[in-house]
């Protein structure tokens, strides 16, 4: 089948978006490579919150005592959780957060290069947080700035 069937028979009629609008169901659209404002992006779990919570691996229930603790002091309905996108295509843009109604982004691990949101907090990796008292220490004086 050709990719031309294929992109005609996944297009929606406006009648057809309407009504799943109506219904409460979103639906995704795709993005052209050249509509991607060259940010890093990022894959957002379910969920709101204005604190993202980003990594470059995928969270897999790892530190689950640390992450408590760490979601605790946030606020737990305050967390979402992302991973940073290995292409431009994926996810959303970190400069779009604010429409996702994230104000803070908190990256476990360097972002990738280029990322620019005015209230991205870089702390050591979870694996690091985890072993290293003087990175977690270092975790809680960043966040210490921002909510006290």
């Amino acid at each position: 089948m050709s990719g031309e069937k294929v992109a005609r028979m996944t297009r929606l009629s406006q009648g057809q978006a309407i009504r799943l609008k109506a219904i409460g169901i979103e639906r995704w659209v795709s993005r052209q490579t050249a509509e991607v404002d060259g940010q890093p992006r990022v894959r957002l779990s379910a969920g709101r919150g204005s604190w993202l919570l980003v990594q470059r691996h995928p969270w897999r229930g790892q530190f689950g005592t640390l992450l408590a603790d760490i979601t605790a002091s946030l606020g737990v309905e305050n967390c979402r959780f992302g991973q940073w996108a290995n292409t431009e295509e994926a996810g959303v843009s970190i400069t779009e957060m604010g429409a996702q109604g994230v104000s803070y982004v908190l990256s476990f691990g360097p972002p990738p290069r280029g990322a620019a949101h005015e209230r991205l907090i870089e702390v050591a990796t979870m694996q690091a947080l985890n072993e290293d008292p003087h990175a977690k220490r270092e975790l809680w004086q960043a966040l210490s700035k921002v909510l006290y």
